[in-house]
């Protein structure tokens, strides 16, 4: 078959589209992680290393992919220390980080965008980019991350603790610029999908060349899609 990322005839891998290691948190005691959808469907099912896709990279551009992966893991699977919290009042309302590789880090998620649109995998079926796709994977293939506002990143993490959920990414709009949305460990990750620049409330949030990096904090109970993962969480606990 056919790999995306290399186009060279090859066999094909076990690709994740979000790396497994960003599961494994997710795993503790006998629970196993689930993955849910906003919408009635085949979801929730169970899933202790993530979802793959057997038709997309060949092992080499699987490894590729695979430094930037690491990177990601190692940097965002913390538990963050209070020394980074940033205050609004009472309430944290971010962390910041001050040390990281802008050039890691924004082609991790880019990467995770990108093999999102080439899945054929049902809980991936809402991420569609059209032309976008090529561009990024030439910004792959080229290990060029663009410009902070060439597909702006911007990260939030629910405040309270771990659930063992992770919803599907679909479509959204802030101030009608168009953006995709991905649920990975407790984070909510934005990705522009659009030419025009971030919404001005979102330009000093998002991943830039020079530190620091905010990760917006957001309550479980407060945000639409928060309130789907309590319930989920709720039910998890008390049918076990």
């Amino acid at each position: 078959m056919i790999c995306k990322l290399c186009d060279e005839n090859k066999k094909l891998i076990k690709s994740h589209i979000i790396p497994e290691g960003f599961f494994r948190p997710l795993r503790s005691g006998n629970m196993v992680p689930e993955i849910h959808s906003n919408k009635n469907g085949v979801f929730p099912k169970k899933s202790p290393v993530g979802i793959y896709d057997k038709a997309i990279l060949c092992e080499k551009c699987d490894k590729y992919l695979g430094v930037w992966d690491g990177y990601a893991q190692k940097l965002l699977i913390q538990d963050f220390s209070e020394e980074l919290a940033v205050q609004n009042g009472k309430n944290k309302a971010a962390y910041r980080i001050d040390r990281y590789d802008y050039k890691q880090l924004k082609l991790f998620f880019l990467s995770v965008l990108w093999r999102a649109s080439i899945s054929s995998q049902l809980f991936y079926s809402k991420i569609q980019i059209g032309p976008h796709e090529n561009i990024l994977k030439e910004m792959i293939a080229r290990e060029n991350p663009g410009e902070p506002f060439d597909y702006a990143v911007t990260l939030a993490k629910f405040s309270d603790p771990r659930v063992n959920a992770i919803l599907d990414p679909h479509k959204t709009r802030f101030d009608g610029i168009n953006y995709c949305q991905f649920y990975i460990t407790g984070f909510v990750l934005y990705i522009k999908v659009d030419k025009r620049e971030p919404p001005d409330f979102l330009k000093e949030l998002c991943l830039k060349k020079e530190p620091p990096f905010w990760i917006i904090l957001r309550d479980l109970n407060k945000s639409k899609d928060g309130k789907i993962i309590k319930e989920i969480a709720s039910k998890a606990i008390n049918h076990h």
